[in-house]
């Protein structure tokens, strides 16, 4: 497998950083699939007077939630206990998790359970993002394009052979198993090289989204790719994945069955994926190519008309096409303002940086689904995605006149 990698020139620390994530978030990924299904084997019954299924979108989100601490809160960890520690301590976290699913039950526990998922995540993305970045800024498209791929894929190896193996071995057997993961993990783990933590990241942790801390123009720069970030994860990560089947019962308009529709809804989430896994290290190569700009123009332009399209019902299959695009494009953009915002970001603030530009993505993606649904309750389904298209209009805006190619500087 290695040689193959070789052959893309992925630096083997690159890897070494990225699989552990790939394994251990297995245990994450199978959740999503079982639980909704099977609460009764985690015992999620009503709670504080809540119905069950509250609690269970509650469960499958708050990891996302937490991440406005536990993202900053990386930072602290890393500089404490070095790049190599922090990665064990994430595999720690991240493999306990998932085998607290198997043990505990109830509402309570199955919560800190997320929680403690949330804080292994930040630790495993923020050391990924500046292993990433400590190498020559011409490669980072591709780099990070291959990181999102590996974490991708390991996700679909748990809904897909996971839940084969779910059949087979049971609940409890297959998280016992998918948290034994923690091994090679560790074994892979041992083999990062340390990254010397003063020169990315200053000793006081900040908390602010806005980036008042820094520099005015740099300030501006970082906060536009941030509200960016936002908007793709919040238009792709979480509003079109959560309302996907109300949105295609909508469009519709009773001419297919509902299980036609959950079945296609289906494949449509599938492509996702396989848009990070197949197109992450092409998507990355191109903005590395090309240049960010120009990716980042591309391909924000282009979801603001595979929206339209999807939402303007002129053909079924036209829509689900669009939105398929859709989902490739968030791929490309993304791909390319990670790159970029690695690039802008001083050394020694890098590690700062990132923690906030993640804490952007992670509340696009939670927040998503949320006014999602209250726009659809009110106004219609298709209202939602109108907003995500004046989100990313209004940031496209400010990109094409806000960025220098030559400089990443605002004008």
């Amino acid at each position: 497998m290695f040689h193959k990698i070789n052959r893309i020139n992925i630096p083997s620390q690159i890897t070494y950083t990225i699989l552990p994530l790939g394994l251990i978030i297995m245990g994450d990924s199978i959740l999503y699939v079982i639980l909704p299904s099977n609460y009764d084997f985690f015992e999620i019954e009503s709670f504080l007077g809540i119905d069950s299924a509250f609690w269970i979108g509650f469960i499958l989100s708050i990891n996302r939630f937490v991440r406005f601490f536990s993202n900053i809160l990386s930072v602290k960890v890393i500089q404490n206990l070095g790049f190599r520690n922090s990665m064990y301590l994430a595999s720690i976290f991240g493999a306990g998790s998932t085998l607290g699913y198997a043990i505990f039950k109830g509402v309570f526990l199955i919560i800190i359970m997320r929680i403690i998922w949330g804080f292994s995540y930040s630790i495993f993305r923020l050391s990924y993002q500046l292993k990433v970045f400590s190498y020559n800024p011409k490669n980072f498209g591709k780099y990070v394009g291959y990181c999102l791929s590996v974490q991708r894929f390991g996700s679909l190896i748990a809904v897909t052979l996971g839940v084969y193996l779910t059949v087979k071995l049971g609940y409890f057997n297959l998280l016992l198993l998918l948290s034994l993961l923690v091994i090679p993990a560790f074994i892979l783990v041992s083999r990062i090289k340390e990254i010397n933590i003063d020169k990315i990241s200053k000793p006081k942790v900040n908390w602010n989204l806005f980036y008042f801390d820094h520099q005015f123009l740099l300030r501006k720069n970082i906060l536009l790719l941030s509200f960016f970030k936002f908007s793709s994860s919040f238009t792709s990560n979480g509003l079109a994945i959560a309302t996907i089947t109300p949105f295609l019962i909508s469009i519709n308009q009773g001419s297919m069955s509902t299980e036609l529709i959950l079945t296609i809804a289906g494949l449509i989430v599938g492509f996702r994926w396989i848009a990070d896994i197949i197109f992450g290290v092409l998507f990355g190569y191109f903005s590395d190519k090309f240049g960010r700009r120009k990716n980042i123009i591309i391909s924000s332009a282009l979801m603001i008309l595979a929206i339209i399209i999807s939402i303007s019902r002129i053909e079924f299959f036209l829509s689900i096409f669009c939105l398929v695009i859709m989902f490739f494009l968030s791929v490309s953009l993304e791909t390319s303002l990670d790159s970029q915002l690695g690039e802008i970001s001083p050394d020694k603030e890098r590690s700062n940086i990132l923690s906030r530009y993640s804490t952007w993505q992670d509340l696009g993606a939670a927040f998503g689904p949320i006014v999602g649904y209250a726009i659809g309750i009110y106004y219609g389904i298709h209202y939602g995605y109108i907003l995500s298209l004046i989100i990313i209009f209004l940031c496209l805006f400010f990109y094409i006149f806000k960025f220098k190619e030559s400089t990443n500087q605002v004008v």
